[in-house]
């Protein structure tokens, strides 16, 4: 009961409406009900934060957000090299700032708690003590918070290796 839920590819907008599923499951079992989903999944399927608020069903969201559907970026990318196309367009349709989107505010307007951007150590745990005790109190809460785009250069090299016919 640790880990609920998928993690993986494929289940574009999914976290969300998974997550709270898993938060209905565990009502009334004394544990926390906490979802880390990126803030494009979030914004794909943020409707299911408006259904654990509407049904009274306490979830914590924390949203990583890197201001990008930044895996796809690297999708992006990957196409390009492969038709011998410039690389540069890789962003566009991809980053979702400038303006950036206000995570906690869709909450809000979704009927839940919103917290953030969060920007530092300090400040996230400030927070999410808040957070979690609103989440104990019975209420749908949303953490925004901001991390760094990218992966790491071993997984960037992994996503965008070519894979050979035969």
């Amino acid at each position: 009961m640790d880990f609920l839920g998928k993690d993986g590819g494929a289940g574009l907008g999914s976290g969300p409406g998974m997550s709270v599923g898993c938060a209905l499951a565990l009502q009334g079992t004394g544990r926390l009900p906490l979802a880390v989903i990126g803030d494009g999944d979030y914004m794909m399927g943020v409707s299911a934060i408006w259904t654990a608020a509407r049904y009274k069903v306490p979830v914590l969201f924390v949203v990583a957000n890197n201001l990008g559907y930044f895996n796809d970026e690297l999708h992006q990318e990957k196409v390009a090299r492969t038709r011998s196309r410039t690389t540069e367009n890789k962003a566009v349709a991809q980053h979702i700032g400038d303006p950036d989107i206000d995570i906690a505010g869709i909450a809000r307007a979704q009927g839940a708690v919103g917290y953030g951007p969060v920007h530092d150590a300090d400040e996230l745990a400030r927070v999410m003590t808040q957070a979690i005790a609103d989440v104990q109190a019975g209420k749908v809460c949303v953490v925004d918070v901001r991390v760094v785009p990218g992966y790491d250069s071993l997984m960037t090299k992994g996503l965008l290796r070519e894979v050979k016919a035969g």
